[in-house]
C-alpha cells in the first residue's frame, strides 16, 4: 500500500514539476508600463515552447478579455499577446493594439495601437481593418496629427524590432 502511495505521489510531483517549467514569468497584474526587451524575450521563449494549438487558444482567450476590457489578468494577457505578436501572430498583434488603445495591461498609446493594428492587418487579420480606420480617425483629430510618413516609419520600425527579437530568441 505504501509503495503505491509513494508511486502516486512521485507521479504527481513529476507532473507538477514538468508543468511548472512551462509556466510564464510571474507579473503584477496592476503594472501598466511598456515591456522591455528582456521581458518580451522571456515570454516569447515560454510561448514558443507551447504547441501551436495551445498558443492559439491562449491568444484567443487573451484577445477576448482585452478587447472587452474584462480580463482578470490584464498584464499577463498583454504579455502573452505581446510575445505572440513578436512571434508573428497577427491575431495577437490585434490584441496588443487593443491593449495600447485601452491602456489595458500597458500604458495607453494611440500611436502604438495604430502600429499594432496595421501590423495585424498586414499579417492577414482582416478584422483589424476597422481598427486601423478607427484609430487613424482618432489620431487625425488630435493636434498635431501625425503625418502618413511618420506613421509608416513607426510601422517599419516595429517590423524591424519584431525581426530583431525573433532572431535573438531562436
Amino acid at each position: 500500500m505504501f509503495k503505491r502511495l509513494f508511486l502516486a505521489l512521485t507521479l504527481i510531483f513529476s507532473i507538477f514539476t514538468l508543468t511548472a517549467a512551462a509556466q510564464v514569468p510571474a507579473v503584477s497584474e496592476t503594472d501598466v508600463y511598456r515591456p522591455g526587451k528582456t521581458e518580451i524575450a522571456d515570454w516569447m521563449n515560454q510561448m514558443s515552447k507551447l504547441p501551436t494549438e495551445q498558443q492559439n487558444e491562449k491568444t484567443d482567450a487573451a484577445l477576448k478579455g482585452i478587447s472587452a476590457s474584462s480580463s482578470k489578468t490584464p498584464r499577463s494577457d498583454f504579455q502573452l499577446c505581446a510575445a505572440m505578436a513578436f512571434l508573428g501572430n497577427a491575431k495577437a498583434q490585434r490584441c496588443v493594439g487593443y491593449a495600447y488603445e485601452k491602456g489595458f495591461g500597458v500604458v495607453d498609446d494611440m500611436l502604438e495601437a495604430y502600429v499594432w493594428f496595421v501590423l495585424a492587418q498586414k499579417g492577414g487579420d482582416s478584422e483589424s481593418a476597422s481598427d486601423v480606420s478607427r484609430v487613424l480617425l482618432i489620431l487625425n483629430s488630435a493636434y498635431p496629427a501625425p503625418s502618413e510618413e511618420d506613421l509608416e516609419s513607426m510601422v517599419d520600425e516595429q517590423k524591424r524590432l519584431i525581426n530583431e527579437y525573433q532572431k535573438e530568441t531562436k
